[in-house]
């Protein structure tokens, strides 16, 4: 089942539905424990799709493959690292990427990425997919100049505005641990992978965090991104492509702040 959030102009307000080929079914508030469809429903055609998810906070976990470790000559972690990406940086399909003056070096980062469906507690990795409503595509966006200039700032250089596009929408009957996943810019294949090459497969790597702190319904976790991250620049379109889930397409912008700079 796919579900989806967007933009219901009639009332002015974000709305949950549930998409079937081209219709979605409005539900009933939101989209955890027992779905309630309203009898409303409206055309994916020319519906303004947000970020699906509305999380009260966004954890990236990074060095997760194999081939990613390899080609930044790091060590393989014994535990997943993690670090948080400010709220503000969500956006959803087809939401420009702002490039802003701070960084000269905007790079993109393919993610299968986790939504949270109940609240979880020091939850074991047999009892991870219970707890969870589904995935999603998200692009950890980083500005890697700055990261690298001092990675103590990795939060800072991974939470700019626009820097954590995710969507479609999310797919709450699926296998993490064996899918494609292809990035491409303009066209051209940049990323690919499956995920079969993660060190810390999803059910480990989420319960791992539930012992950190507590997740809640809504929350979003990043698994990591594959080897061959690279540069976007202004005017190009990023596109991500998740087996199972479907694409994530976005273009990068001058931000405001740079265009006037």
């Amino acid at each position: 089942m796919k579900i989806l959030r967007y933009w219901d102009s009639a009332s002015n307000r974000p709305r949950y539905g549930v998409l079937e080929g081209e219709t979605v079914h409005e539900i009933d508030g939101l989209p955890y424990g027992e779905l309630r469809l309203t009898k409303a429903t409206r055309s994916l055609k020319g519906l303004r799709l947000l970020a699906p998810c509305e999380p009260t906070k966004i954890l990236c976990g990074g060095l997760n493959y194999l081939g990613h470790a390899k080609e930044t000559g790091q060590p393989i972690p014994k535990l997943p690292p993690v670090w948080p990406k400010a709220l503000s940086a969500l956006i959803g399909p087809d939401e420009p990427i702002q490039y802003p003056p701070e960084t000269e070096r905007l790079e993109f980062e393919a993610e299968l990425a986790v939504v949270v469906g109940r609240t979880m507690r020091n939850v074991a990795p047999e009892d991870v997919p219970a707890h969870l409503l589904g995935y999603t595509c998200a692009n950890d966006v980083t500005a890697r100049d700055m990261q690298l200039e001092s990675p103590i700032n990795l939060a800072i250089s991974k939470s700019f505005d626009t820097f954590c596009p995710a969507g479609p929408w999310i797919e709450t009957e699926l296998d993490p641990n064996a899918l494609d996943i292809v990035l491409t810019v303009d066209g051209k294949v940049r990323q690919r992978t499956n995920t079969s090459d993660m060190i810390f497969p999803v059910a480990k790597m989420v319960s791992y965090f539930s012992h950190l702190m507590t997740l809640l319904p809504g929350d979003l976790i990043l698994t990591g991104t594959p080897e061959g991250i690279g540069r976007m620049e202004i005017g190009e379109t990023c596109a991500l492509t998740i087996q199972g889930i479907g694409t994530l397409s976005n273009l990068i912008v001058a931000s405001p702040r740079r265009a006037a700079a």
